[in-house]
């Protein structure tokens, strides 16, 4: 393994480098000859070409006899394309920090030497994370002759703020960041430890609260809804695209950390732990071919794993979709704090009964009930229709839930005991899951 000798990044990511050309290519198939390519169909608008332009010849006179014309001369083949070199990696020890990199990290970093010595870092803002840090770790005892897996994981809320935690914070929003960061690196260093193959981690940091553009108003949400959502028209705040993300990855991974081209693995982990979950749900829904498995840490919600499915049935998408779900937890549908299926499908219920009513008095008209559990709620008429339309929607999705995904292709229900926080430490990367998961 190589050691940097400077803390300065091996690169920038300000132009693109006939590296990044190469790794582009890798990305799109991740290992593949260019004679491996179909040949794109010609553009029936584009006009014929010289060579491709029909011969004309000359008008034979009335009653005179003519051959048949020679057919044209066969094009000569293409000279065929040397394959891809495969050669070990040259992996670069040691910390790269860019010197716009937050504070926080920055002393993350500084304690990574201790904690991984031999592992290799680099952090710094990367264009496909909207211009934001970007921390990618490769664990010690590395085998330069192995392939990499890469494993991109979405934080949380609050865990954009990362800090060095001390005795005066009193609010967990304050040091949640970097315990957060610290849980997924020692996951990602024991799976690359059990596993056959290299484990390489992508842990983009979010823009903390973000709605979305011309929101209007106060809100309670405290998380990243647009991350990996670029805006349409483009707005350069929300400007995050996983698939320039996964290609700026890939250039840190060869030309800052000395990955070789011909071990990079496609088919890569895109996983969220909590609200980061937002951003797994905004990748499988814009789509992505670099994506073998979508992974929801605790993180799926009423309109986020569910929508995710949606995408990927709908363009018959190969990728996995795995949920670990704490029972009785935030993120589970029948129990806890948000039981959703069961919500939406009693209103669902009310609704028939009330929808007169509510006719009669308008949508804000609120009603005294019972919730499923049969304690006293209050309900506007605008809401139990809404409830009422979503249970019409999810109510496949619901039962399916109910039976633990058993029959539903290339999508696994994981329950755990494991409780929310500590869903990165035990299974970022997959960690402790089946590895036969979706089949």
């Amino acid at each position: 393994m190589r050691h940097n000798a400077s803390l300065a990044p091996a690169i920038s990511m300000a132009k693109p480098t006939l590296a990044l050309s190469f790794v582009a290519l890798l990305s799109a198939g991740c290992v593949q000859t260019v004679a491996e390519v179909d040949p794109q169909p010609a553009d029936p608008d584009m006009p014929e070409s010289a060579d491709s332009a029909p011969v004309l010849h000359e008008s034979a006179p009335l009653g005179s006899s003519t051959s048949e014309p020679a057919p044209a001369p066969a094009p000569e083949p293409a000279p065929a394309q040397p394959p891809i070199e495969v050669a070990d990696s040259e992996l670069v020890a040691g910390a790269q920090i860019d010197p716009n990199t937050a504070p926080g990290l920055q002393d993350f970093a500084d304690e990574f030497s201790q904690l991984y010595a031999g592992g290799s870092l680099w952090v710094g803002p990367l264009e496909g994370n909207g211009g934001r840090d970007v921390l990618i770790f490769i664990p010690p005892k590395a085998d330069p002759a192995a392939e990499f897996e890469l494993v991109f994981h979405f934080h949380g809320t609050y865990s954009e703020l990362v800090q060095r935690r001390t005795d005066a914070m009193k609010k967990k929003r304050e040091w949640v960041g970097w315990d957060r960061l610290e849980q997924t690196l020692a996951a990602i260093d024991q799976l690359a430890g059990e596993a056959d193959h290299n484990v390489a981690l992508i842990y983009p940091i979010s823009a903390g609260k973000r709605l979305e553009p011309g929101h209007r108003g106060w809100s309670n949400v405290a998380y990243d809804r647009m991350w990996m959502q670029p805006a349409a028209p483009a707005d350069p705040a929300y400007r995050d695209d996983f698939d320039r993300l996964h290609a700026d990855s890939l250039e840190v991974l060869v030309e800052a950390l000395g990955v070789h081209p011909s071990k990079l693995r496609g088919g890569v982990i895109v996983e969220g732990h909590s609200a980061g979950g937002q951003a797994v749900t905004n990748v499988a829904v814009r789509g992505s071919t670099h994506v073998g498995e979508y992974l929801y840490l605790d993180a799926s919600f009423m309109g986020w794993s569910d929508v995710a499915h949606e995408a990927l049935a709908a363009r018959n998408d190969p990728a996995l979709l795995t949920m670990v779900v704490r029972d009785g937890g935030i993120a589970d549908p029948f129990e806890g704090r948000d039981p959703w299926c069961l919500v939406i499908e009693h209103h669902a219920k009310l609704w028939t009964e009330h929808a007169g009513t509510c006719g009669d008095q308008g949508p804000a008209h609120e009603l005294k009930l019972r919730d499923h559990a049969g304690e006293r709620e209050t309900v506007a008429c605008e809401d139990l229709e809404l409830d009422a339309e979503s249970f019409d929607e999810l109510e496949d999705w619901c039962r399916e839930m109910a039976d633990e995904m058993r029959q539903v292709p290339r999508v696994t229900l994981i329950r755990t005991k494991v409780v929310h926080a500590k869903h990165p430490r035990s299974f970022s990367g997959g960690l402790g899951l089946p590895e036969d998961r979706g089949q």
